[in-house]
């Protein structure tokens, strides 16, 4: 499977961004629950890992909290590789919303 890397900056207290992104692939199904499923979400201290179906496709990561960062690294399905450019771009849209002071 390809990866896809995302680094996000943040200025937030460890503690508000790691309550803003707990949970975070688990709020996809409220989004988009006809479209999600076998969601899974894990965490242990500022580390966590994911996956989950959308549309069939399965995709599977972690997420690493340190001071003013956050890191996704990801494996997403061959057939949206061409496409990792675009889910980036949303990755980070999103995850910049999500942390905005």
């Amino acid at each position: 499977m390809p990866s896809i890397q995302v680094t996000l900056h943040h200025k937030l207290t460890e503690h508000e961004a790691m309550a803003r992104i707990k949970n975070i692939v688990t709020k996809l199904e409220h989004e988009h629950g006809d479209k999600v499923s076998n969601i899974e979400e894990e965490w242990h201290a500022r580390s966590g890992k994911f996956s989950f179906n959308f549309h069939g496709m399965h995709f599977a990561g972690t997420m690493n909290l340190h001071p003013g960062t956050v890191e996704i690294h990801g494996k997403i399905p061959l057939a949206v590789a061409l496409f990792r450019g675009k889910i980036k771009k949303v990755i980070k849209e999103k995850a910049d919303e999500l942390l905005a002071k």
